[in-house]
């Protein structure tokens, strides 16, 4: 059966490639994908991978990024999307060559440096605490040492409130031996004017008692006189 022969158009080619532009220029400056939040994705293992400036391996490559790299992801339009290198550059590339796991490599370092910062956090706290540890033996000397001292001070006040009173009751019984030994002097004082008064009447007693004797004498001599001169008379 023979072909059947298609009539040639020139105005189709021309057609066709004014289609093919408007919709490449349509897919650059209106792409189809939604504008993705950014997001911080990671180049997986494998060669370097291109940054272009657009979704195509036709387009200018920007940069080269190496595997692990943490980028930002700005816009994803499937399988391409836009990102932004650590350096500030933005273009597109390839998704497959991105994940949101973190790299093996980057999860080493990073737990390297969390444990860099443990033992620095490790070491700062042991410091930290040996010093704690002698302010707090420190304390406890200080604290004995108060201790004693107040143990001192109560047995001191102990013993000036005994001495206190010790004195207070030496005070009271020289007050009572004072009064006592006043009311003795007094009492002397009597005894002694008692015995001054008896002394006078006795030597009163004694002078009239001798005055009473010579008296007595000069009487019974006159008598005796007057008696002998009788006897004379009758002779």
């Amino acid at each position: 059966m023979p072909r059947k022969t298609i009539p040639h158009n020139p105005a189709l080619p021309s057609f066709f490639s004014f289609s093919r532009t408007m919709l490449l220029l349509l897919a650059i400056l209106l792409p189809c994908g939604s504008p993705a939040s950014a997001a911080t994705w990671y180049v997986k293992p494998s060669a370097e991978v291109p940054v272009r400036s657009g979704q195509g391996a036709e387009f200018k490559i920007l940069a080269v990024v190496p595997d692990g790299m943490a980028v930002e992801i700005l816009e994803e339009v499937d399988p391409w999307a836009r990102i932004r290198t650590p350096g500030g550059t933005e273009g597109w590339l390839l998704k497959r060559y991105l994940t949101s796991e973190t790299p093996l490599s980057t999860a080493v370092a990073t737990l390297q440096t969390e444990k860099s910062r443990l033992e620095e956090t490790s070491g700062e706290l042991s410091r930290k605490y040996n010093e704690l540890s002698a302010t707090q033996a420190r304390n406890e000397k200080e604290l004995e040492a108060c201790r004693a001292e107040r143990d001192k001070a109560l047995n001191d006040y102990e013993t000036l409130r005994q001495d206190n009173a010790d004195v207070i009751g030496l005070q009271k019984r020289f007050a009572e031996n004072t009064r006592e030994l006043q009311e003795t002097r007094e009492k002397l004082a009597a005894l002694e004017l008692a015995n001054t008064g008896r002394k006078r009447n006795s030597s009163i007693m004694w002078f009239l008692a001798g005055g009473l004797v010579l008296l007595s004498g000069w009487f019974l001599g006159i008598l005796s006189s007057r008696s002998r001169k009788r006897k004379s008379t009758l002779y």
